[in-house]
């Protein structure tokens, strides 16, 4: 018998599931990694987002005050919420008594 003919089918077929599992322990490798990457990415934006959120409550508190001005007779508030208006720009004068939600 030739050298060949020993070994059938088995050689090739364990090299290939040998290639199979390093191919798929490659891959799960690469998805953890980028999973946690994507996590890390998250956490960085969480605070970005929570700072933007609280930024914003404080524009809309200062633009329900210049609204309630407005409403008062204040002249320059008055200027200001009408060039928002013809902008397209509404303001809530209830706004600074809301909680701003998530």
């Amino acid at each position: 018998m030739s050298e060949k003919e020993q070994h059938g089918i088995f050689l090739p077929l364990c090299l290939v599931m040998v290639a199979l599992a390093l191919w798929f322990g490659f891959q799960t490798f690469q998805l953890v990694k980028e999973r946690d990457t994507i996590k890390n990415l998250r956490a960085n934006q969480t605070t970005i987002y929570d700072n933007a959120q609280k930024m914003r409550a404080q524009l809309e508190a200062i633009a329900a005050d210049m609204a309630k001005l407005a409403q008062a007779g204040n002249p320059h508030a008055t200027q200001m919420v009408n060039a928002l208006k013809a902008r397209g720009i509404t303001i809530n004068p209830d706004a600074a008594n809301k909680p701003a939600g998530k």
